[in-house]
């Protein structure tokens, strides 16, 4: 039992030591230079847990990086995330990722004052909105939005096939669109908030603590 307890500590070792970093760089992307270390440490605590029923279905990396897609769409979907999302920067590129997420036109490279304005405003809110997505459509979004997968990548990642992650693509675009909608306006071709709605962007109290 002690050769087996071993083996799984090496096994842990090797996987933390090749893929610390890239986990950390992949969480930056997603939820933000500000929580990724502390969610990279969650990642690893849940790998040690479930490295023992861990059976090389996947490849290590991509069983770890789904794990660390999990993490992070939680993390949105906290308390967190609401109490955040005016302070966390989304990372720079990540506006062409959502207009392209949620279907808007090509981004233009150059932008005006007026667009430039519109994705500040996009980016001090948007994280809070992809954390209010039902469990099914969160992850995928946020893959697809904040992490900038292609859908053979989110496939790969989350462990479904391309057709079906196309599937709830599609279908988490359009709950996203219903959940901005009341509160944020498409300005031109971008994403921003209604300058003059009082409720835009302010924190709402997660529905789990309204139970």
């Amino acid at each position: 039992m002690g050769a087996a307890m071993n083996v799984k500590v090496d096994q842990f070792r090797a996987l933390y030591d090749s893929n610390h970093e890239g986990v950390r760089r992949f969480l930056v992307r997603l939820v933000g230079p500000r929580e990724a270390e502390d969610l990279t440490q969650t990642v690893f605590a849940k790998v040690a847990q479930a490295l023992p029923g861990f059976r090389g279905e996947a490849q290590a990396s991509t069983w770890l990086y789904r794990i660390a897609a999990n993490v992070a769409a939680d993390w949105l979907r906290g308390r967190l995330a609401h109490e955040a999302k005016l302070t966390v920067p989304i990372p720079e590129g990540s506006h062409e990722n959502i207009a392209a997420a949620i279907g808007s036109a090509d981004v233009d490279k150059q932008p005006s004052p007026e667009q430039e304005l519109a994705r500040k405003d996009m980016r001090d809110c948007i994280r809070g909105e992809i954390g209010k997505l039902s469990e099914g459509h969160r992850t995928v979004f946020m893959l697809s939005a904040l992490g900038g997968l292609t859908d053979d990548e989110i496939a790969e990642t989350l462990g479904i096939s391309q057709g079906n992650a196309k599937v709830r693509l599609h279908r988490a675009r359009q709950e996203f669109k219903k959940i901005i909608a009341a509160r944020c306006d498409f300005y031109q071709t971008e994403l921003s908030c209604k300058p003059t709605s009082p409720d835009c962007c302010v924190s709402a109290t997660p529905p789990d603590s309204a139970r």
